[in-house]
């Protein structure tokens, strides 16, 4: 049987073709645009991590792409390929129910209500969401960070970041413990490990010794770790800050502060310390009790 002209026309404008047409079209633009994603955070992920969380005098990355914001773009791709994948797959999907002859506005209406609804109810999984959406673009802690988060009036949690997602920080304490706090509740948020930090040593020097002969002490001490291979990457080059902290009969508390690389202070304290109590022997200081 032979088809006449207007059947042939039909068959190739029918729903059929319209519907693979739709698919089609769907496929590709869902491929288009996850590739325009890709392109972008590929640009973004070569540009120099010059200035990130660069506090004043402090050392500065250059020249190459920055772990953490590696991170933070691989999230945000994760999550804009996902966004175009519902939006475009639901567009197409109502497109070909309506090429089925499906009356599509009372599903529109339903939708409605049903968003409506939802957003009554998973308020609080927005909020969350939105917390940590702007949390990677502020990029205020990554994994590997120390933290302290909280509320307005007290910590919900502290200790190393394990993991960041839009929903719940996971951070590990130092009792091993493993904290899901999620990031709507997350008010402030202390970061120990950013930009720079900062080794304090806190030492009793007794009554009667010389204060000023303990911090030229500490001065040298200082110095030597900066010209030691093992620290010298590590210990800045600021001057380091020194201050009497409080006077008592049993002798002078004094602060010694010195800047270092993040997350590196507690090394740098405690050679410190471990070095002033040979160097403070040696001088014939003697130390609180």
């Amino acid at each position: 049987m032979i088809l006449s002209t207007p059947a042939v026309v039909n068959t190739l404008t029918g729903p059929p073709v319209r519907i693979l047409i739709i698919i089609l079209v769907a496929v590709a633009l869902t491929a288009l645009l996850r590739l325009a994603v890709a392109r972008g955070v590929r640009r973004l992920t070569r540009l120099p991590a010059a200035n990130e969380h660069a506090g004043e005098n402090a050392r500065v990355s250059v020249g190459g792409p920055s772990p953490r914001r590696q991170q933070r773009l691989h999230t945000f791709r994760s999550v804009v390929n996902s966004t175009i994948g519902v939006v475009v797959g639901g567009i197409a999907l109502i497109m070909v129910l309506s090429e089925l002859g499906q009356d599509v506005a009372p599903l529109l209406a339903s939708a409605g209500v049903i968003g409506v609804a939802l957003a009554f109810g998973a308020q609080s999984l927005v909020r969350d969401i939105i917390s940590g959406l702007f949390m990677l673009i502020e990029d205020q802690y990554g994994v590997g960070d120390r933290v302290e988060l909280g509320t307005g009036g007290g910590i919900l949690a502290s200790g190393t970041v394990e993991e960041v997602a839009l929903r719940i920080t996971t951070v590990r304490d130092d009792d091993g413990r493993l904290w899901y706090v999620r990031n709507g509740e997350i008010l402030r948020v202390a970061n120990e490990t950013q930009g720079w930090s900062r080794a304090i040593v806190e030492v009793l020097v007794a009554a009667g010794s010389d204060v000023t002969a303990a911090r030229d002490v500490l001065a040298a001490i200082t110095a030597d770790l900066r010209t030691d291979e093992r620290y010298a990457a590590i210990v800045h080059p600021d001057q380091a800050e020194s201050r009497v902290e409080g006077l008592s009969a049993k002798g002078a508390v004094l602060r010694w502060s010195v800047r270092t690389s993040p997350g590196k202070q507690w090394t740098v304290a405690s050679e410190l310390r471990r070095r002033a109590l040979d160097e403070f022997a040696a001088a014939g200081i003697s130390l609180g009790e």
